[in-house]
C-alpha cells in the first residue's frame, strides 16, 4: 500500500502519464485490477484516450466515484435497498413540504418558488457530504436564537425537513447522497479492490465523502496515484489563499495527513515541471502565458505572440460569428480537424442560442456538453397539462396546452377551429364532457338577431367531431384518476394516457425526422425523454407509491420531478467542435481553444448563492464549528483556477474574446483578465469585430467563410448601397457568384427587389374593387368614417373582411349594445302607450331599469352577464347606469317639447325608411344604410322640428374640423335622412333642429365643500348634458328646455334675460345646417367613388395628438412607420370655425 502524487502545472503531461502507466500495466499482463478514477463528465473522453493503441482490455476501467460505488455495491451487497435517484429525492421532498408546511417558519412561503426544491436537495446533499444530521442542526439553531432569529428559524426548518427525509428513507430506501458513504464502508470487504492500482486525475478538489473514499482506497489498493495541478516547486511553500494553486496544495496536505494517520507510505512525488511543458513544445507564447498570466510578478513576452488572438466584438453575436469564421479558417488553411478545436465558456447558457444559430449557418459540426432540461419538451408539457385539466376543471388554458403538444390525435387546423369556437362561447368545465352535442350559437340582443343559417351554425357538426376526438383520452384519464386514491394508481392512469396516445411511436417518428433534418441533439432528446419519464414514474411508484394525495398535490410532486430531469447528450460523432463549460468539461487534447465571454462578472464569474444559506449565514455557521461547502469568498478565489484552466487548454492557438454589449444593447466591460493578458503580451494587438462587414475589400474578405452568412452580409451591403449608391467590388463579385448558383438565385432576386420595396399599398384594379365591394356600393356611415380615418384599414375590414378572433368577454361595444337595447325598449314602451316618460320619480326609474336589465341581460353575448359572479356583479353596476339614463330621459321628456317619435330607426332594404342613395362617378351608385338610435319631434306653430339623438356609453363631442374631414359623419347624415323622410316618420315635413350625443353614464360628482340640497343632482345634470349641434333659434331652444333660464342643463345652449342667445360653438344656423348636409353628401359620395376606384393606401389621419393608429387592430398587418419616407400621416390641420363655415357656404 502506497500513495504517490503526480504534480505538475497545466500542460506538463499529468493525464498522459496516468494513461501511459495504465497502458504499460495492461501490456505487462499483470493480473490486478487497474482503476482510473475521474469526474463523471470526462469518463467517455478518458475511455477513448485509454483505448488508443490498445486492442482491448477488461482489467482497466475508467470510473467516476458514483460508478465505482455501483460496481462495489454490486459485489458486496447494498443495492437490494430501493435506490432513490435525484428525481425521486426531489419528489419526496415536495411531498414532505406539503405535509410539513404548517410547521415551517421561513420556508413556508418559499415552497412554490421556482428552484426551491433544487436548492433544498442541494443543501441536504451538502449536509450529508459533511456528515450533518437533523439533530446537529436543531442543536445549532439554539446558538442563534437570540442574535440571528432568521438563521435560527432557517436551521430549525432545515433540521425538520432533513430529519423527516431521513426518517422517510429509513432502511428501505437508499439516497443518492449515501452512495459514497456506503462505498467507503464496503471497500474494505471488496475482493475487487484488494491489491488493485488506482489513478485519480482531473479533480480540482474533493468533498468530505470523497476524502473518506480515498482514505479507504489507500488502505485497500496496492498503490494510489493522485494527479494534482500544482507547481511542484511551490508545493512545499505556504501559498496564500488567493494563489491559483492553493486548492491543489490544500488537497495534497489533507491526503498526506490521511495517509500518515493510516500508516500508508507516501512515495516521492512524481514532478513533471520543466521549462517547456510538452503541451506547448510548438507554442512558446502559450508556455509563457501559462507561467505568467496569473503570477504576481509575471514577466512580459518580448516577441509577437503568434498563437494568441485578442478580440473585442461589438456584441455577443459578432463575437460568436468571429469565432466561427476563425474555426473555419483553421480547418481550411491550417489543416485542423474539428475535434482539434474546443470553445470554452463560463456560462454556456448565455451563448448557447447564438452558437446554435451561427454554427449551423456556417456548417460547423459541434457538440455542446451540457445536460438539457426537458420542461420545453412536448411529453413533459402533455403530462403537466393533462393533470391541470383535472385540477383546473377543464380550463381553457389547460385544455389547449394539452392539445397543442402535438401528441394528441387532433390536427393543428382542427385545434384552431375548436379554439376559435371555445373562445367565442366561453366554454369550460363540464361542458367539455357533455354527452349532448354542442349547440352554442352567438346570441345577440333582440334588435340584432342573426340568421340561424350562418357559417358558425353550419360548422357545429364539424366542431363536435373535433371536440369528441380531443377529449376522449383525457376524459378516460379523468375517470381513472377519480377512482385512484394513491400515487401508484394515479401514475398508472398517467401511463395509460400516454400509452393510449401512442406517444412512444410518435417520439420515434419525431426522432427520425429530427435526424433527417440534421438535428442530432433534438433526435436524442426525443429518444431519451421516454426512458426519463418511465424512470420518473418508477421513482414515483417506488418512493411514494402508497401515499394518499390529492390530484393537485400529485401535480406539484410530478412537476418537481419533471423540473429535475436533465438529459445528457451523447456526442453524435468524434470529429466535431466541443462547446464546453469550464466548471464541467475537461478536454486537454486540443490544438486550438476559443475562450468566449471574457467579460467582467462572467470570467471570473461572480459567486452565485446556492443552497438555502447566504454567505453571511455560512460564515456564522462555520464560526460555530460546523463545516459546510466553501463560502462565496472562497468560491471567488477558486474562479482564478478556472481562468487558469481556460487559458491553458490549447497547444497551438488561443482565441480570447469579449463583447462590448449584450443582445439588448446594454454595455459590457472586459474582464480584469484582459488587462493581465495585455500586460503579459505588450505586443498583442486587440482586434475589433463590428456587427457587419465594414464594406472595404481588405477588411471584408475574411467574412466570406460560409455561404449562408455571406448571403446575410451581402444583404447588409446592398442595404447600405441603397443609401450610399456604392457597392464595393468584393461584394459585387459576391453578388454575381450567388446569382449564378441555382440554389441561391431566387433568394438573391427577392432580396434585391426587397431593397426597393415600399411600405404602401397600390390602388386596387377597378374590376377587383367592384368584385370586393359591389355596385351599388352598400355601405354604412361608420364604414365611410373608417375610410376617412385610414383607407387601408377600411380595405382590411370591409374588403378582406379581416377581424380579430371573437373572445367570450365583455367589451365596450357590448356595453353600448346593452345600453342601446335597454333604452330602445324603454322608449318603445312609451311609444306604445305602455309607459309615460314624464315625471318619473327615482323609485319608478329604478323599477323600470330593473325590469329592462332583467329582460336584456340574458340576450347579451351568450348570457355572458349571467356566466360568472364577476359578471353578475357587473350587471348590478350596469343597472345603476340604466337607472340614471331612464331618470335623465324622464327629465328631458318632462322639460322638453321634443318627444321621441321613433327608436332604433333602420334605413335599409328593407327598413322603416328607405335606404339613403347617392350617385357616384358615372353609372355607379352608393347605398348608405344605418340605424338611428332615437328621433325626437316637436311642433311649433304650423311647423315641425326633428332632432337626432345618439346614445354613447362615454363622453363624446362633435368637432367641426373632424366633420369637415369625414371623421364624424354619422349624426349629421342621420339628421339628413330623418329630415328627408320626415313624412314617413311623423306624417308631415319637418325642419332640422339639431343633433346630440346622449351620455349613458352614472358619473361620480366631486364637490369641494358639503353640498347644498339638490346641488349634487344639478351638477350631475350638467355632467350629463347632451352635446352636439343645436339650431340657433330662441324658439327652438325653448322647445328643447321649457325651463331654460340662462344656460340649459339639458342641451348645449342658453338664453339671456333679454331673450338673446348665448354664444356657443354648438349653435348653428339653418343655412349652416343646410350647407353641412349638402357638403356631407358630397363627402360621402367622394368616399364611395374612391373606394370603388380601388383606394387602399396606408394613410392614417393625425389630428393634434390623435391618430387613427392609436386603437387600430391592424398594426401588425400594415407595419406603418412614420420614420419611413413613404409612410406619412394624413395631416388634418386645426382650422378656425369661421374658415370652415365660409368654405361650406361656397360648397367646398
Amino acid at each position: 500500500m502506497s500513495l504517490r502524487f503526480i504534480l505538475g502545472r497545466a500542460g506538463t503531461g499529468k493525464t498522459y502519464t496516468c494513461l501511459k502507466e495504465i497502458q504499460n500495466q495492461i501490456n505487462n499482463d499483470t493480473s490486478f485490477p487497474l482503476l482510473f478514477l475521474v469526474p463523471e463528465q470526462v469518463t467517455f473522453q478518458m475511455e477513448v484516450s485509454l483505448l488508443t493503441g490498445l486492442k482491448g482490455t477488461y482489467r482497466a476501467q475508467v470510473l467516476s466515484f458514483r460508478r465505482l460505488s455501483w460496481h462495489i455495491l454490486s459485489e458486496t451487497g447494498g443495492i437490494s435497498r430501493i435506490h432513490v435517484g435525484e428525481l425521486g429525492k426531489q419528489m419526496i421532498l415536495r411531498r414532505l413540504l406539503i405535509e410539513k408546511r404548517k410547521e415551517l417558519k421561513v420556508f413556508q412561503q418559499l415552497t412554490n418558488y421556482p428552484g426551491f426544491i433544487q436548492n433544498l436537495s442541494n443543501t441536504i446533499c451538502e449536509a450529508k457530504q459533511y456528515g450533518l444530521k437533523g439533530s446537529h442542526l436543531s442543536d445549532l439553531s439554539a446558538c442563534f436564537a437570540e442574535k440571528e432569529n432568521i438563521l435560527s428559524d432557517k436551521l430549525k426548518d432545515f433540521a425538520l425537513l432533513l430529519s423527516s427525509y431521513e426518517d422517510y428513507l429509513g432502511e428501505r430506501y437508499l439516497d443518492p447522497d449515501c452512495y459514497l458513504d456506503l462505498l467507503a464502508e464496503k471497500i474494505a470487504i471488496s475482493r475487487f479492490m484488494q491489491g488493485s492500482e488506482v489513478w485519480i486525475d482531473c479533480f480540482a478538489g474533493f468533498n468530505s465523502q470523497e476524502y473518506r473514499v480515498i482514505g479507504e482506497l489507500l488502505k485497500a489498493a496496492r498503490r494510489v496515484s493522485i494527479a494534482l495541478c500544482l507547481d511542484s516547486r511551490t508545493a512545499a511553500d505556504n501559498l496564500e489563499e488567493t494563489d491559483v494553486f492553493y486548492p491543489g496544495l490544500e488537497v495534497l496536505e489533507k491526503i498526506k495527513a490521511m495517509a500518515f494517520q493510516y500508516g500508508i507510505a507516501a512515495e516521492e512525488p512524481l514532478c513533471l515541471d520543466n521549462e517547456l511543458p510538452p503541451r506547448y513544445k510548438d507554442a512558446s507564447c502559450l508556455a509563457h502565458l501559462e507561467k505568467n498570466i496569473l503570477a504576481q510578478k509575471g514577466g512580459q513576452y518580448k516577441d509577437q505572440p503568434a498563437g494568441v488572438k485578442l478580440i473585442a466584438a461589438a456584441n455577443r453575436h459578432a463575437e460568436v460569428e468571429g469565432a466561427a469564421r476563425e474555426i473555419i479558417h483553421l480547418c481550411r488553411e491550417k489543416g485542423y480537424r474539428w475535434k482539434d478545436i474546443s470553445v470554452v465558456l463560463r456560462k454556456v447558457e448565455i451563448y448557447r442560442p447564438l452558437i446554435d444559430m451561427v454554427f449551423n449557418d456556417y456548417g460547423i459540426p459541434y457538440f455542446i456538453d451540457i445536460k438539457r432540461e426537458i420542461g420545453h419538451h412536448p411529453l413533459a408539457a402533455l403530462i403537466k397539462a393533462a393533470l391541470e385539466v383535472i385540477t383546473s376543471g377543464w380550463s381553457y388554458d389547460s385544455v389547449f396546452n394539452y392539445l397543442k403538444t402535438g401528441l394528441t390525435p387532433v390536427s393543428q387546423d382542427d385545434i384552431d377551429i375548436l379554439e376559435n369556437y371555445v373562445l367565442a362561447h366561453g366554454i369550460k368545465g363540464s361542458r367539455w364532457t357533455d354527452s349532448e352535442d354542442w349547440q352554442y350559437e352567438r346570441r345577440y340582443t333582440k334588435e340584432r338577431e342573426e340568421d340561424p343559417g350562418s357559417v358558425e351554425i353550419n360548422r357545429l357538426s364539424e366542431i363536435n367531431r373535433i371536440r369528441r376526438a380531443a377529449v376522449k383520452e383525457i376524459a378516460d384519464f379523468q375517470a381513472a384518476v377519480a377512482q385512484s386514491a394513491v400515487v401508484r394508481e394515479i401514475t398508472a392512469a398517467l401511463f395509460e394516457l400516454i400509452t393510449s396516445l401512442n406517444v412512444f411511436e410518435q417520439l420515434k417518428l419525431l426522432s427520425e425526422k429530427a435526424r433527417e433534418d440534421g438535428n442530432p441533439d433534438a433526435s436524442q432528446e426525443h429518444t431519451q425523454i421516454w426512458d426519463a419519464i418511465i424512470e420518473l414514474f418508477d421513482q414515483l411508484a417506488e418512493t411514494l407509491g402508497d401515499e394518499r394525495v390529492t390530484t393537485g398535490d400529485y401535480l406539484k410532486i410530478i412537476q418537481t420531478g419533471l423540473e429535475g430531469i436533465r438529459l445528457g447528450m451523447i456526442p453524435p460523432g468524434l470529429d466535431q467542435v466541443l462547446i464546453a463549460s469550464l466548471d464541467r468539461s475537461r478536454n486537454p487534447n486540443v490544438k486550438a481553444c476559443f475562450v468566449l465571454g471574457v467579460n467582467d462578472g462572467l470570467l471570473p464569474a461572480r459567486p452565485e448563492q446556492k443552497g438555502l444559506f447566504t454567505d453571511f449565514e455560512r460564515e456564522n455557521i462555520e464560526a460555530a464549528g460546523v463545516i459546510l461547502s466553501p463560502s462565496g469568498r472562497r468560491l471567488l478565489f477558486n474562479e482564478q483556477f478556472l481562468v487558469y484552466i481556460a487559458l491553458t487548454r490549447s497547444s497551438e492557438f488561443l482565441w480570447i474574446s469579449y463583447a462590448l454589449s449584450d443582445q439588448d444593447g446594454y454595455a459590457l466591460t472586459p474582464s480584469p483578465v484582459i488587462q493581465r493578458l495585455k500586460k503579459t503580451f505588450p505586443g498583442l494587438a486587440e482586434v475589433f469585430l463590428p456587427v457587419s462587414p465594414p464594406g472595404t475589400k481588405d477588411g471584408d474578405l475574411h467574412y466570406l467563410a460560409g455561404a449562408e452568412r455571406s448571403l446575410a452580409y451581402l444583404a447588409v451591403q446592398l442595404r447600405e448601397c441603397k443609401s450610399s449608391g456604392r457597392l464595393a467590388p468584393l461584394w459585387c463579385s459576391v453578388y454575381n457568384w450567388f446569382v449564378k448558383q441555382p440554389q441561391y438565385r431566387d433568394r438573391c432576386e427577392t432580396m434585391f427587389s426587397g431593397l426597393y420595396s415600399t411600405n404602401n399599398e397600390s390602388p386596387l384594379k377597378k374590376e377587383l374593387s367592384l368584385s370586393l365591394f359591389g355596385s351599388p356600393l352598400r355601405t354604412s356611415v361608420s364604414r365611410l368614417e373608417r375610410y376617412y380615418s385610414c383607407p387601408f384599414a377600411h380595405f382590411l375590414t370591409y374588403g378582406l373582411k379581416l377581424r380579430e378572433r371573437d373572445v367570450f368577454k365583455l367589451e365596450r361595444p357590448d356595453l353600448g349594445e346593452f345600453y342601446h337595447t335597454c333604452l330602445k325598449l324603454f322608449v318603445e314602451k312609451s311609444l306604445q302607450g305602455k309607459q309615460d316618460l314624464k315625471d318619473l320619480n327615482g323609485e319608478q326609474c329604478n323599477q323600470i331599469a330593473g325590469e329592462l336589465v332583467t329582460e336584456v341581460a340574458p340576450t347579451l353575448r351568450d348570457e355572458i352577464l349571467l356566466s360568472t359572479p364577476r359578471y353578475r356583479y357587473l350587471t348590478t353596476r350596469l343597472q345603476r347606469t340604466v337607472e340614471r339614463a331612464v331618470y335623465s330621459l324622464s327629465k328631458h321628456a318632462s322639460r322638453s317639447a321634443f318627444q321621441p317619435v321613433a327608436a332604433e330607426v333602420s334605413f335599409s332594404r328593407p327598413g322603416q325608411i328607405p335606404v339613403f342613395e347617392l350617385p357616384v362617378a358615372g353609372e355607379l351608385k352608393m347605398e348608405i344604410n344605418g340605424r338611428i338610435d332615437r328621433i325626437d319631434a316637436a311642433e311649433w306653430g304650423t311647423g315641425h322640428y326633428l332632432r337626432v339623438v345618439d346614445y354613447k356609453s362615454g363622453p363624446a363631442e362633435l368637432n367641426l374640423v373632424k366633420i369637415y374631414y369625414g371623421l364624424q359623419l354619422q349624426l349629421l347624415i342621420y339628421l339628413d335622412v330623418a329630415v328627408r323622410f320626415a313624412c314617413r316618420l311623423i306624417g308631415v315635413e319637418a325642419l332640422p333642429a339639431g343633433v346630440f350625443y346622449f351620455n349613458v353614464a352614472d358619473p361620480v360628482t366631486g364637490v369641494s365643500r358639503p353640498p347644498q340640497p339638490g346641488e349634487i343632482e344639478t351638477l350631475t345634470e350638467k355632467n350629463l348634458k347632451m352635446r352636439g349641434l343645436v339650431l340657433a333659434e330662441p324658439d327652438v331652444i325653448r322647445l328643447m328646455d321649457k325651463q331654460v333660464n340662462g344656460l340649459s342643463n339639458l342641451v348645449p345652449a342658453g338664453l339671456k334675460k333679454d331673450g338673446g342667445l348665448y354664444s356657443s360653438p354648438s349653435m348653428v344656423t339653418m343655412k349652416q345646417l343646410a350647407d353641412l348636409r349638402d357638403f356631407l353628401r358630397k363627402l360621402a359620395a367622394a368616399a364611395g367613388e374612391r373606394i370603388l376606384g380601388g383606394s387602399a393606401e396606408i394613410k392614417p389621419y393625425r389630428y393634434k395628438s390623435q391618430t387613427a393608429c392609436a386603437y387600430c387592430e391592424y398594426k401588425p398587418v400594415c407595419s406603418f412607420d412614420p420614420l419611413l419616407p413613404e409612410n406619412e400621416y394624413r395631416q388634418i390641420p386645426v382650422l378656425a370655425r369661421e374658415y370652415i363655415w365660409k368654405a361650406l357656404s361656397k360648397g367646398r
